[in-house]
């Protein structure tokens, strides 16, 4: 799939959750939270791959933890929303979390392997 039409496809859900949103924020929340991007990365995978499900099983692992890192940035936003706090700090403190969450795991790892 061309870059553009992803692109394109990206505006017009961005645009539809815009007005969606001034209605309905429950459904806005649905659809800004749809996997769009995730069938056409496995698609793309999947073609480089030569249909190696070992190394889809692998993306797709990776993709999980994506996943529950962007709930945490989600739930932190809630949180912060919720007691009224500025937008910046919102999303400084979600965006933190999701990096700990994301990659926190791997840098101890690291660590434990460079100190031990």
């Amino acid at each position: 799939m061309p870059t553009i039409v992803r692109i394109l496809v990206g505006c017009f859900l961005i645009i539809i959750v815009a007005l969606v949103g001034d209605r309905n924020r429950s459904l806005a929340g649905i659809i800004a939270t749809m996997p769009i991007n995730i069938p056409i990365i496995l698609w793309i995978a999947w073609a480089r791959s030569d249909s190696d499900p070992g190394s889809m099983a692998e993306l797709a692992r990776a993709m999980l933890v994506g996943l529950i890192s962007t709930a945490g940035f989600v739930a932190v936003c809630w949180y912060g929303f919720g007691r009224r706090w500025p937008l910046a700090p919102t999303l400084a403190a979600g965006y933190a979390i999701w990096a700990l969450v994301a990659f926190g795991p791997k840098l101890l790892r690291w660590l434990a392997a460079r100190l031990g």
